[in-house]
């Protein structure tokens, strides 16, 4: 399993789409932090503290989705595409399959988060664990999300096209449901989705999200346990 989760992890910083979006996320976080240094006194005296984080944050709610679909859509229907699922069933069990490819996606977006919250400590004048926490739990919902879509869908190209779908639709859904109580759908809506819970004044409420997580992993690894190959 460590190997599957190694490989995975470093696989991921080998792409040049990685690596497109990793500098991204990192100037949108050492821009909006530079730009509100200017305001630190004010946002001080607001209690707004952890403003500096507010461009990672923004970019990882509505650009998050399709930052991990775009990367780890087909991590588990290359394998079965390319028949190399074949050769990794008789090395390992289905579930420390699943597993390790969950953990090595999940690993590179918490070293990518701690990275961009390392480059506001200077302007901060500290690091935000907490919201590192939050952010990376934010995050493992939609690692966890598409690594059961690529499970379902054999074929890559049809797992891109749900993903992108989803990644627009769920931000939207979510947030809109979040905000409005007049419509009963989107409101029951949004509990499957973790902006409702991250939208919360009580910070408790994100570490919810792990549990729709929990249930996109066991499923992928029921549903990887049924499949022949």
């Amino acid at each position: 399993m460590t190997t599957i989760c190694l490989r995975e992890f470093k696989s991921l910083f080998k792409s040049i789409r990685s690596i497109i979006i990793i500098i991204f996320m990192l100037g949108v976080t050492l821009g909006s932090a530079k730009l509100l240094s200017k305001w630190s006194s004010e946002l001080q005296d607001v209690g707004l503290d952890n403003a500096y984080m507010g461009g990672l944050y923004i970019l990882l709610l509505l650009a998050g989705p399709i930052f991990v679909t775009s990367l780890s859509h087909d991590v588990i229907n290359r394998e079965t595409h390319s028949r190399t699922m074949r050769f990794l069933v008789t090395k390992l069990s289905r579930d420390k399959i699943v597993i390790g490819k969950f953990l090595g996606v999940s690993l590179f977006w918490f070293v990518c988060i701690l990275l961009s919250l390392i480059m506001v400590v200077p302007f901060a004048k500290t690091f935000y664990f907490a919201e590192l926490i939050e952010s990376v739990i934010f995050i493992t919902y939609f690692v966890a999300l598409f690594l059961l879509i690529s499970t379902l869908i054999n074929k890559p190209g049809l797992s891109i096209f749900l993903g992108i779908i989803l990644s627009i639709t769920l931000p939207v859904l979510g947030i809109w449901g979040m905000v409005s109580k007049d419509i009963i759908i989107l409101r029951v809506f949004s509990y499957l989705t973790p902006y409702f819970y991250v939208g919360q004044e009580q910070s408790f409420y994100v570490y919810f999200i792990p549990i729709l997580s929990l249930v996109f992993l066991l499923s992928s690894i029921i549903i990887l346990r049924k499949r022949d190959f």
